[in-house]
C-alpha cells in the first residue's frame, strides 16, 4: 500500500557520495533531496483527496470518513473508495445494483434508520444510474477530479519541492 515513510529521503540516502583524494574531501548528500520529494509525495496526495472529495457522493459522510482514513495511513497511493465497504464499489461505478428477483436496490427500515438488503444475494447492475445528493458528485470522482485539478496537482507539487 502506497510508499513508506521517509521512502525518498532513505532512498536519496542511499546515493550520497564521500570522496576523499590528495587531502580533499567531497561530502554529497541527497538525504535532504529525498526529504523535499517525501514532502512533495504528501502535499500532493493530501491536494488529489482534497480535490477528489468535491466530486464524491456525500449522504452520511461515512464514504469519505472511511477512505480519509485508508488514505492518512498512505503514502504515493490516494484511495477513491474504501474497499471495504459493501457499497463504495456501486456509489464509484455510478449505477444502482438490484436484487435480482425483486429488481429493487434494497428496503429501508424505519425501526433502525438503515438500508438493508437480503443475505446472500449477489446483486445485478441495473440500466439505472445513481442519483447523488452531492450536485458536483459523479461516478468515477477521481477522473473528474484528475481533469479538473491535475495542472493544480503537478503545480503543488512543484511548489512542495522548491520549499514554498
Amino acid at each position: 500500500m502506497g510508499i513508506g515513510r521517509n521512502h525518498f529521503a532513505k532512498l536519496f540516502g542511499q546515493l550520497n557520495i564521500k570522496r576523499s583524494e590528495n587531502g580533499a574531501v567531497v561530502n554529497i548528500d541527497f538525504t535532504r533531496m529525498g526529504r523535499r520529494y517525501d514532502i512533495a509525495q504528501d502535499a500532493l496526495d493530501a491536494q488529489v483527496w482534497s480535490d477528489m472529495q468535491k466530486y464524491m457522493p456525500f449522504m452520511s459522510g461515512n464514504l469519505r470518513q472511511q477512505t480519509n482514513m485508508l488514505n492518512m495511513a498512505t503514502r504515493g497511493e490516494v484511495y477513491t473508495y474504501d474497499p471495504n465497504l459493501e457499497y463504495g464499489h456501486y456509489q464509484y461505478e455510478g449505477w444502482q445494483y438490484v436484487d435480482p428477483k425483486y429488481n429493487v436496490a434494497g428496503w429501508y427500515n424505519t425501526d433502525r434508520d438503515k438500508w438493508w438488503s437480503r443475505k446472500g444475494i449477489t446483486k445485478i447492475k441495473s440500466d439505472r444510474p445513481l442519483q447523488y445528493t452531492n450536485p458536483l458528485a459523479e461516478a468515477h470522482w477521481d477522473e473528474k477530479a484528475y481533469y479538473a485539478h491535475r495542472k493544480q496537482w503537478v503545480d503543488v507539487a512543484k511548489r512542495a519541492l522548491r520549499g514554498k
